[in-house]
Order: structure tokens, then sequence, then C-alpha cells
């Protein structure tokens, strides 16, 4: 009937063209799916070296070596991946796929693209265990952004979207939304690494005040992170070691 008759072969062929096309094109959709890891591994990898590029400039700036390739910057940024993780602990624990063999030594810190993750505790050849910013156990020295005043960051063990920040004076100008950042204070965390957002500001007592922190990372919805080691660590370690010694 199609091949005799003008009318039925002209629908035919139109249905048929128009079935094929919804057929190629959603091979095509899922193609892409699966092709999104690939770009966004390279997309990673790529942030990494960028990351370690910014802090050799930033080492050529302050040294005024513009024309020297030996100047390091202070951190060095690792990727790597959450393989295994909890959220609904008072001790939550991340475990990522680097370890020894990578360089990767305790006391490090873990950050991700939407802020930071935490701190290496232990390591095995080729695995992390990391103490998140959701661990009642870590605590982060942290600041705020706009004025510079700074305390520690500590989880109450409750809801793994929010934080509080202590042992910030009472007369200090706090509001809804100012940004937190990792403080520098410490041999861990490069400064100003974004932590999150202030929620609410309680003055419970005469001295100091507590602040709600939205946290910038979802916990649930982390893959890709980055590990920073701090080169000049063990020195400073050391050297605080000896002054407290004495």
């Amino acid at each position: 009937m199609v091949e005799h008759n003008n009318y039925q072969r002209t629908v035919f062929f139109r249905h048929t063209a128009s079935f094929f096309c919804y057929i190629s094109s959603y091979v095509t959709d899922i193609q892409e799916y699966f092709s999104l890891k690939s770009a966004n591994d390279k997309l990673v990898e790529e942030n990494t070296n960028l990351k370690n590029r910014l802090e050799q400039l930033a080492a050529y700036r302050e040294h005024y070596y513009l024309d020297s390739l030996e100047i390091q910057g202070d951190y060095i940024y690792y990727k790597a991946k959450i393989v295994n993780s909890s959220f609904n602990k008072t001790k939550n624990y991340l475990t990522l796929n680097r370890g020894n063999n990578d360089g990767i030594r305790s006391e490090m810190a873990v950050c991700s693209k939407d802020g930071v993750i935490g701190v290496v505790k232990n390591t095995s050849n080729h695995f992390s265990f990391i103490i998140p910013l959701i661990n009642v156990n870590l605590r982060v020295s942290a600041k705020i952004k706009k004025n510079g005043y700074y305390g520690s960051l500590q989880w109450d063990g409750n809801d793994y979207r929010y934080s509080f920040l202590n042992d910030i004076p009472f007369h200090v100008n706090v509001e809804q939304g100012d940004t937190i950042v990792t403080s520098g204070h410490s041999s861990i965390f490069p400064e100003g690494e974004l932590i999150g957002f202030v929620e609410t500001v309680d003055r419970e007592t005469a001295n100091f005040l507590s602040i709600k922190v939205n946290l910038a990372t979802d916990f649930k919805r982390q893959s890709d992170v980055y590990i920073v080691a701090y080169r000049n660590q063990e020195e400073q370690k050391q050297l605080e070691q000896e002054g407290k010694n004495e």
C-alpha cells in the first residue's frame, strides 16, 4: 500500500522521520548525560591547576621575583573525590580517594568550590579520613569578613546546614547575611576561604555573641574537593611548640 499510493507513502515517511528524529534526540541526551562526568573531572583538574598557579603568582608578587621560576606559593592544591561519608551523626566523617602515595598528610585543609569542608585527620596509602565542619570535635578559626573580628567556629551536633561562631565580643557589629571566612590564624587553612553567612545573632551574655552561621557547603551534595597543603606547616608548628616549652 505504501509503495503504490502516494498519499499513504507521504504519511508513512513523515511519521517515520518524526519517530527517528525523536529516537536520535533521546540518544543524544543520553550521551550528553554520561559525558557530564568527564566534563566535570576536566573542570576540577583545571581549577586545581589554576589555584596552584595563583599561589605561584602571589609568591612572585610578594617577593618581587617576577622573572624567577623557582618561587613557589605557600599552598599546594590536590584534587580528590569523596568515596564515603556520613552527615547524620554528631561525629561525621568523609573518606577521600587520596592518601600517603599522593603526598597527603594529616592536618591538611579540605575545601570545595562551595567552601570549607574540613581537615585531614588520618591517612593510608590510598585514602584520607576527614573530620568535616559538621563534627562536634572540630574547631576552626573563622572571622567576619567585613571587619576582621575572629573567633572559633564549632558545630553543635544538630542541623548539618548550620554551625556557630563563638568568642566574638559583644560590641562587634554583626548582621544577617555577613560573610564568614577562615581567619588564616592557623597552620591549616589559607585566609579567606568561604565558610558561610550569618543567619542570626544572639546576645546571650554581656561579653560575647553567639552567631549562627548558614554553611556555604551542602554536605549532602559534595563529590569533588581540594586538599590544601601548607608548605611551611611543620616549620611554623615547630617554632610555636618551642616557644610554648620555654
